[in-house]
């Protein structure tokens, strides 16, 4: 019996990252990440952060489509706009974008008005995409 067919699981996250401590960033934003960590702080794996990252998801599951998570984030950070410009001066502000995709290849589009929205509050776009050919892989 074969196995059934892939299901393309894809998400968007935003991230800061940089030097320092997360609470800091939580500090100027007025909101709870998702998930943070501090530079120094011990990995799971062992050793410790070299960096800071505070990061806030879209809050929709990884079955909706890649540019869903990207507007659900687009519709959250521009009240923090001012403090989201402040921030890129010392830090590193982007869209982290995820998919897990069967062998048969994928592409990615951001429209116009994304890209407008996103550079108007200083975020850039990191896309990160992993073909799988079965579900063993790690999500």
């Amino acid at each position: 019996m074969s196995s059934p067919p892939l299901t393309t699981r894809e998400y968007a996250y935003f991230s800061i990252s940089g030097p320092g401590r997360h609470d800091a960033i939580t500090d100027k934003l007025g909101r709870e990440p998702s998930e943070a960590w501090s530079e120094g702080d011990p990995r799971p794996r062992g050793g410790t952060y070299q960096l800071m990252r505070w990061r806030l998801d879209s809050g929709l599951p990884d079955t909706e489509p890649l540019e869903k998570h990207i507007e659900s984030l687009l519709l959250i950070l521009p009240a923090h706009t001012l403090t989201l410009r402040e921030l890129a001066l010392d830090y590193d502000l982007f869209i982290q974008c995820v998919g897990y995709y069967a062998p048969s290849g994928h592409g990615a589009h951001l429209n116009r008005d994304v890209v407008r929205r996103a550079a108007q509050l200083g975020l850039a776009f990191d896309l990160d995409f992993y073909y799988v050919d079965d579900y063993g892989h790690d999500g």
